[in-house]
């Protein structure tokens, strides 16, 4: 059994995808800030209020890479690096945009950024993820 709340996030979650007016009706903006990024970036989106951030850009390029759409989600990582974004995942999600739309030599250069951000962490998980996207370098390398 889920939490209430959790369980309140999963309906409004549902009734935007169904009737998005109506959820707005029942909910107001209460859970809007509960969903995830790439969520609140659509809604915001939805509602007219437009990307202003590096952030916004990039969760609404992840929206777009999860649909499929890889040319706008191309478009919107690029938004996001020309607002000043300079986080590892946006490097990330630019490499795998690029490989999808068969540029592997972009897709290189995006994850060869996407290693030198990363190496300045110290979380392991980081570590671990720029050893693993340093290989698939190697490996587009030939």
């Amino acid at each position: 059994m889920q939490p209430l709340y959790t369980e309140q996030i999963n309906t409004f979650r549902d009734a935007l995808g169904t009737s998005p007016v109506r959820a707005y009706q029942v909910y107001r903006l209460s859970l809007l800030y509960s969903l995830k990024p790439e969520e609140v970036a659509r809604e915001r989106y939805r509602l007219g209020i437009h990307p202003n951030s590096p952030h916004d850009y990039y969760n609404l390029g992840v929206l777009a890479s999860k649909e499929g759409r890889h040319q706008e989600a191309l478009s919107l990582y690029q938004k996001s690096e020309e607002s000043g974004g300079e986080f590892p995942e946006l490097f990330y999600n630019l490499g795998l945009t690029h490989e999808n739309l068969g540029d592997t030599q972009k897709a290189i250069v995006a994850y060869e950024r996407f290693a030198e951000l990363g190496k300045k962490s110290e979380s392991e998980e980081m570590g671990n993820e720029v050893r693993q996207v340093r290989a698939q370098i190697r490996q587009l390398k030939g």
